[in-house]
């Protein structure tokens, strides 16, 4: 039961420290340009991306691109731009209602599972407790966020905001979450 009340009080932690990460803290405002002509590039979009998705320019199906193509490719890449971009073909409306609760559900089943495992590992004191709950973020930063700006262009200030994020709310939920999950007498 105080893994259960760990994860679910971790999650909810992480989920508030993430309001305030993304609407109180100055990072995320700096983590997102605005695109420049924004209105022609919302009608080109418009006009030619008809399915949500990721799309990465420019493209080629390297495992089957003919090594001329291959060539062609890293000839555009070279010359750039390159990029991500994330599209909602069908607009969005901007409630927020139907992504919160996928937010706090997804926080508090990462939360559950770290709860699990500090209680599986019996760290003995607080601190510890802290320190290995906190590692979450730090991993999920490292293997995820790190691996966007390394590969995929994302910009320092996205990087720096999501280590805000992730650290911070790792940070926070690991406090509570420590104390809840005291070692067994």
């Amino acid at each position: 039961m105080r893994v259960v009340m760990a994860g679910v009080l971790g999650g909810v932690l992480l989920f508030l420290w993430g309001m305030v990460a993304h609407m109180m803290l100055p990072f995320s405002e700096n983590a997102m340009l605005q695109i420049p002509d924004e209105e022609r590039v919302i009608a080109a979009a418009q006009g030619n991306i008809t399915q949500s998705g990721v799309y990465f320019f420019p493209y080629v199906n390297y495992m089957q691109a003919s090594p001329q193509e291959q060539d062609a490719y890293a000839a555009k890449l070279a010359r750039g731009p390159s990029g991500l971009l994330v599209v909602r073909a069908g607009g969005y409306d901007m409630d927020m209602i139907p992504e919160l609760p996928i937010e706090a559900i997804s926080n508090i089943l990462a939360a559950l599972l770290a709860a699990m495992v500090v209680w599986g590992l019996r760290v003995a004191t607080y601190g510890r407790r802290v320190a290995s709950i906190f590692a979450f973020g730090v991993v999920a930063w490292l293997s995820v966020c790190v691996s966007q700006w390394t590969w995929y262009g994302f910009s320092t200030p996205f990087l720096i905001s999501d280590l805000v994020d992730q650290w911070g709310g790792w940070l926070v939920a690991g406090l509570g979450m420590a104390a809840v999950l005291r070692p067994r007498a």
